[in-house]
């Protein structure tokens, strides 16, 4: 019980305390147009449930092996790899034409560890692809650091909750690989669930939407759409990150107000502005302010950049350019500064179906019939058919879901008198651990 990152879902819808989630889930599929299923019923696997024994209340144990094989210098790597996929992904969705207007919020931590499952079957070329994608250290640095990462973001904080979760959903019948549910159990705590995918492919769909249901209170109701499921589905394999949390300096309600928000074209809507005269850390250059929101208990923050001109090539500047260097020189140029802020209040839903994304990012051949997967000992060629990914936050007077800079805050005083900080226009935000510099939500706010 004292470890159960589910307890953190169940409670969740009973607080006004803000929430922010994201949920991924990879659909494999048979490779070829004439391959069929092949059950072996005699197949059996350890800890292998079927729906009925599985319950949406599984507590999922701590990772032990993290505390023998993990170093600082392997979490580093591993953190490095998901923060610059970070930076990929963000770039890719942001150089899509229709996504101009278009609000960005997504987990890069919840797509990496939903494709490192994957990724420890992957061999050849396929294997090869996925590493280069996702910026991956070897399997030895990649499994058991990331169980040490699973170990920390899911102990429990009397500050705020975060928490994540993985399930593996395999066809019933087939005898997975040994070596493969070992390592998706010992290093990524995955609930391994039978299914009848075959015989019945909606029902199977539905199984696995009202688990991610129950584990998000109901936010995200329907991640896998009708369709998504055929009964040449071989796996599906979902991750659950979830954060909720408060300001550290709630903003007062009554100041809230009308005012107006201008997009990327100078078209005004009218937001529900949050304003705090208050010390924040704070940066800024001839390009860009950046301004510093921790969450109760100091772990965790919200790292707002706005641009200083309101112009669509201005935010199209900001995400072409943007790294991992250009981030930590944000971070550790953040000095104590007393900041007027207007903030508006938002609600971003994303969905995403990646596949498309993730091949054009370098990935290809895992999408196609010749990918190389080896998940059964007995099944057919499988390849990804669709990667879906479905990110919520909402940011109100309270809290909002975090995750920010890392590194104290300078006690210089840039200033003598507040500066403004009004993000009345289109702004970036990126919400971190601080512990880890881990990148664990980044969005776009073109549109509160």
């Amino acid at each position: 019980m004292q470890n159960d990152p589910l307890r953190y879902f169940r409670y969740a819808a009973h607080n006004r305390v803000i929430s922010a989630l994201a949920i991924t889930s990879l659909v494999l599929g048979v490779s070829g147009c004439d391959n069929a299923i092949k059950n072996n019923r005699t197949g059996a696997v350890t800890g292998m449930v079927t729906p009925n024994q599985s319950a949406i209340n599984h507590q999922a144990p701590p990772i032990e092996v993290m505390t023998t094989v993990a170093t600082p210098e392997g979490i580093k790597e591993v953190i490095t790899a998901n923060n610059q996929f970070a930076i990929d992904m963000y770039q890719q969705i942001n150089g899509k034409s229709e996504q101009v207007d278009e609000n960005v919020f997504f987990s890069p931590y919840s797509l990496s560890i939903a494709m490192a499952m994957l990724y420890t079957a992957a061999e050849g070329e396929t294997k090869a692809q996925i590493q280069k994608t996702f910026h991956y250290p070897t399997p030895t640095t990649l499994n058991p650091n990331s169980a040490a990462l699973y170990n920390q973001f899911n102990k429990p904080n009397p500050d705020y909750k975060l928490a994540t979760v993985n399930d593996l959903w395999m066809q019933q019948g087939l005898t997975p690989t040994k070596s493969y549910i070992d390592t998706v159990q010992r290093y990524y705590s995955g609930q391994v669930t039978a299914l009848d995918f075959e015989g019945s492919p909606d029902p199977a769909r539905q199984t696995i939407n009202k688990k991610i249901a129950e584990k998000t209170k109901q936010m995200i109701p329907e991640l896998l759409p009708k369709g998504s499921i055929k009964s040449d589905t071989a796996v599906v394999l979902t991750n659950a990150v979830y954060f909720k949390g408060d300001w550290t300096m709630p903003f007062t309600a009554e100041r809230t107000s009308a005012q107006p928000f201008y997009n990327a074209i100078g078209r005004a809507s009218t937001v529900q502005m949050m304003q705090q005269q208050s010390y924040f850390g704070y940066y800024e250059d001839k390009h860009i302010q950046v301004v510093q929101l921790p969450y109760k208990g100091d772990d965790l923050s919200m790292l707002v950049v706005l641009p200083k001109l309101n112009h669509k090539l201005a935010m199209q500047q900001l995400a072409k350019s943007l790294n991992a260097t250009k981030i930590k020189q944000w971070r550790s140029g953040l000095v104590r500064q007393e900041v007027d802020l207007q903030l508006p209040k938002f609600k971003l839903d994303a969905r995403y179906q990646i596949k498309t994304l993730l091949a054009d990012m370098g990935m290809p051949k895992a999408f196609n019939n010749a990918a190389e997967f080896n998940l059964y000992d007995d099944g057919p060629p499988i390849k990804l058919d669709e990667v879906f990914h479905q990110a919520v936050v909402t940011v109100d007077e309270k809290g909002t879901e975090a995750a920010a800079a890392a590194g104290a805050v300078g006690m210089y005083v840039g200033m003598s008198y507040p500066v403004e900080f009004k993000a009345d226009h289109p702004f970036m935000f990126v919400i971190k651990d601080n512990k880890t510099d881990a990148i664990l939500f980044l969005g776009q706010v073109n549109k509160p």
